[in-house]
């Protein structure tokens, strides 16, 4: 199996990411405030789907490969999503209201700006060593 697919959702979770940074100021964020909040709701739900696909589509064709080097390495970035896709869902309750995220607009851009550097090191991560390797196996087989 190959990952463009998966990258592609990567690139797109990015890019929303991208326009939701753009406001992180605290103008921005009393200005926009319910833009901001639909952007979150939007990165969201793309990181649920995509989270959804991983699992139920592309680990599960992993196994296909018998190759101790991508069991290993899934196992670690399961183990770290679990981490990261908790504290993801913390956050977007917590900020689930766009007056919440406008009343205290520092500490939105603050945990924002936090959260969106774990997502942003893990879907890296993923490109440069899981998705690499198993499109290196794809090929080979």
């Amino acid at each position: 199996m190959q990952t463009v697919h998966f990258r592609q959702a990567h690139d797109d979770l990015l890019q929303i990411a991208g326009e939701i940074s753009k406001l992180l100021t605290p103008a921005g964020i009393q200005n926009d405030a319910a833009k901001v909040r639909s952007l979150l709701s939007r990165l969201a739900g793309k990181l649920f789907v995509h989270l959804q696909m991983e699992d139920k589509s592309l680990f599960p064709s992993i196994e296909k490969y018998n190759d101790a080097r991508l069991n290993s390495m899934l196992k670690v970035f399961v183990n770290d999503m679990g981490g990261l896709k908790d504290a993801f869902n913390k956050y977007t309750n917590k900020w689930a209201n766009p007056d919440h995220i406008k009343n205290n607009a520092v500490e939105f851009i603050n945990e924002t700006k936090s959260i969106f550097s774990a997502l942003t090191k893990r879907i890296e991560k993923e490109n440069r060593e899981l998705y690499k390797l198993i499109d290196e196996l794809a090929v080979g087989k």
